[in-house]
């Protein structure tokens, strides 16, 4: 669909928009909705998924990025996404077991200069390693979304190496230093999870298939996914100076 740069559409623009993208929004939508609260409503992410595509719509140049498809991705989960923080989705409790888990890495690390093992984590947070290892597997699709927060962009796509669709020379520039960030970060990774991460974000595999490739559970490959996942997070908290409580 070849779509000009303009800033409103008419509402019979709209509607033909949101008939040829919706298998797009519902798509997105299903990703999220198996990773929030059964409180979270569909129809919420919908509307929020449709916003987005028709702010894509509304702000995309051609010259810029030439798939529109692409384009409005991004603009549809960056949609999502907002709405989930404005609605404050995640329960409080669990919420206060991430920042616990964060901040456990985060002094260990800190006093020792190298990554916690769950051992040592787990005797910060004052529990057995089994149970510790509970916890992980309780937050693992929070952390997997919480990670937003930060406002490096988009979930997945935080990963990739290519440069996005707004290839102006600024955003050039900031996103090679994005990717220079997290190849630092991804280097502080202990190895397993790592190579979890790089099978998981880089390899596209799902947990089932790096579960078959480590011979390990499907539960424990989880929980290396949401460990990375947290000490990323602990990482790129330190370079944006925004420090854990």
């Amino acid at each position: 669909m070849g779509i000009k740069q303009t800033f409103s559409l008419t509402e019979e623009e709209k509607e033909k928009l949101i008939e040829e993208y919706m298998p797009l929004v519902k798509k997105l939508v299903s990703s999220f909705i198996q990773k929030v609260p059964p409180n979270v409503d569909f129809r919420d992410l919908i509307n929020a998924g449709i916003f987005g595509l028709i702010e894509a719509a509304e702000k995309y140049d051609e010259s810029l990025s030439p798939n529109f498809e692409v384009y409005a991705y991004h603009r549809i989960r960056g949609s999502i996404l907002d709405f989930l923080r404005s609605s404050d989705w995640l329960p409080r409790s669990l919420r206060a077991k991430i920042h616990r888990i964060e901040k456990a890495y985060h002094l260990i690390e800190q006093k020792l200069g190298r990554s916690a093992s769950e051992v040592e984590v787990a005797k910060e947070l004052n529990v057995p390693v089994e149970e510790f290892q509970e916890m992980l597997s309780e937050v693992s699709n929070f952390v997997f979304t919480s990670f937003e927060e930060l406002g490096f962009g988009t979930g997945e796509e935080r990963f990739k190496t290519e440069l996005n669709d707004e290839s102006a020379p600024l955003s050039k520039v900031l996103n090679r230093e994005l990717v220079e960030i997290i190849s630092r970060a991804l280097e502080r990774l202990p190895e397993k999870e790592k190579l979890v991460t790089v099978l998981y974000f880089y390899e596209e595999l799902n947990l089932k298939e790096i579960a078959e490739i480590l011979n390990i559970t499907e539960s424990r490959v989880s929980q290396l996914r949401t460990s990375a996942l947290i000490r990323l997070k602990v990482y790129l908290r330190k370079f944006l100076d925004k420090p854990i409580d």
